[in-house]
């Protein structure tokens, strides 16, 4: 069975991904998320993932992050693709140093993302990296999934990540 590497944004889409990718690859979950905040947040889902997988876990440096979105507080369309531009890319720089041939990203099952412009950018990244992108559209499974997750009584967000999604329909200054 073939690696892939899975970018992994928290423990709820893991686990809905995981439903039907299993079948076919041995999953590494790829845990790498500066945009998420504040830390015990981010600690939260990280503790949420790492209590079903092993992870594959980067360095947290949320300042990373405000640098590459600077300027874009207020446009959640340029800050929401330069955010997952960087994390995609980061995994296939994480592909490439592990010797995965294919990856994706548990962002695509999610129904609150914008997944078509996410499947842009990992279908870019592929020609760019040589990884094969495993595309799928599971995001009508995501609610049933959803409620078998709170079976086990992990830790569910309530938002994207970022202090701009938490802080919806407030101006925010970086």
């Amino acid at each position: 069975m073939e690696n892939i590497l899975l970018h992994t944004c928290c423990g709820i889409c893991a686990f809905c991904t995981n439903q039907f990718l299993k079948d076919n690859f041995n999953i590494k979950y790829y845990w790498y998320n500066p945009n998420i905040h504040p830390i015990a947040e981010y600690n939260k889902r990280l503790l949420s993932a790492k209590a079903k997988y092993e992870l594959v876990e980067d360095t947290y440096d949320w300042r990373v992050w405000f640098t590459k979105i600077k300027g874009f507080a207020n446009d959640d369309n340029k800050r929401c693709t330069k955010c997952w531009l960087m994390r995609l890319t980061n995994t296939l720089k994480k592909a490439k140093e592990l010797k995965i041939n294919y990856f994706s990203t548990t962002l695509l099952i999610s129904p609150y993302q914008k997944h078509d412009v996410i499947k842009k950018i990992c279908e870019d990244l592929e020609k760019e990296y040589k990884v094969t992108f495993y595309y799928f559209d599971e995001r009508k499974s995501f609610y049933k999934f959803k409620n078998e997750y709170k079976t086990f009584g992990l830790y569910m967000q309530k938002y994207c990540g970022c202090v701009f999604s938490k802080n919806t329909g407030k101006k925010v200054k970086v």
